[in-house]
């Protein structure tokens, strides 16, 4: 790939700039590219049949740049973080805004990409082999008229216009860029989540279901709030604390915990000591004493109410029947 401003070319190469080092993602093939207009990070992560590239372009003022490459694309695209303007070779000019996604097919890559001074961009493509495309393109004849196009070489967009993430696809597109890729089991799960993105992508075309409230970063809040319960099931976090550490609104976080998990915050909370509880109950020789200490009860009797509340048994007579 190249890339060119006022004239002069860059190629990316392995060093990554500090400044990009935050973002990136263990296992993945990373290269950058660093100068005076732009710092441009370039991540591939490998799924089985596809291809996941999590771009990240930080600028400090209004600048344009071209990259081309000698091979086509067909990428599902998504807008993470701030509007994107693009030219598109065979396209023309097209605006996909923050929270918006569409699937593009080109038969040589060479965009032009405008950026407005906003200090950080963030997109995912994900490049999906063709097999796979045909075989949804059965479900969604709006994919088998795209793919028509790009047997006959043409350049295609599937939407008219760019449609709107839904939290189903954040959820999902989170997952993706916080799975290590390092350690092999997971390997079979990324490429799972590539293609069950694919399939909320295209329901989302013809569906048009709401956009999600929330954006990429409150999003990623909301999914790291989760996290700081799930780790710490011992510690009864307040909700303004927790809204702090994550650095997101209180009133925010509570909603779209709810809406994204389906629970509140305590509620979800409880759930996941009851499952560690059940896990532990069944799988260790521990005492009840000690398991109601290590999922965050002070009192056995709040530990034994709280689990009979739940699965309808005391925790004595679960273990008597596991």
């Amino acid at each position: 790939m190249v890339f060119s401003f006022n004239q002069q070319e860059y190629r990316l190469s392995r060093d990554i700039p500090d400044e990009l080092t935050r973002y990136l993602i263990p296992g993945s093939a990373a290269s950058a590219l660093s100068n005076e207009y732009l710092k441009l990070l370039v991540q591939e992560l490998a799924a089985d049949a596809s291809k996941v590239f999590y771009s990240v372009q930080l600028v400090d003022k209004k600048i344009s740049f071209r990259s081309r490459e000698d091979a086509s694309f067909l990428n599902a695209y998504l807008a993470l973080q701030h509007d994107r303007n693009l030219e598109v070779s065979g396209l023309g000019k097209m605006l996909i805004k923050e929270g918006q996604f569409n699937l593009l097919y080109s038969p040589a890559v060479d965009v032009v990409s405008h950026l407005d001074g906003v200090r950080e961009y963030i997109t995912l493509a994900i490049e999906y082999d063709m097999e796979i495309l045909k075989e949804w393109a059965t479900f969604f004849p709006l994919l088998a008229n795209f793919l028509e196009k790009v047997r006959e070489g043409e350049p295609a967009a599937l939407l008219p216009r760019p449609e709107w993430i839904t939290k189903e696809i954040q959820d999902i597109t989170y997952k993706i860029l916080h799975i290590s890729l390092e350690d092999g089991a997971n390997q079979k799960y990324f490429t799972l989540l590539a293609n069950t993105l694919l399939f909320h992508l295209l329901y989302q075309a013809v569906q048009q279901q709401p956009a999600s409230n929330y954006n990429y970063y409150e999003m990623d809040s909301i999914q790291a709030a989760r996290e700081m319960i799930r780790k710490n099931i011992r510690y009864h976090f307040v909700i303004r604390e927790i809204a702090q550490k994550v650095g997101m609104n209180e009133f925010k976080l509570k909603n779209g915990f709810r809406e994204l998990f389906g629970n509140g915050v305590y509620e979800y909370l409880r759930s996941e000591r009851m499952q560690v509880a059940r896990q532990l109950l069944g799988e260790s020789g521990r005492s009840i004493k000690e398991i109601a200490s290590m999922t965050g009860y002070r009192s056995v009797n709040s530990f034994i109410k709280a689990f009979k509340k739940m699965y309808g048994v005391t925790p004595g007579d679960f273990r008597r029947r596991a």
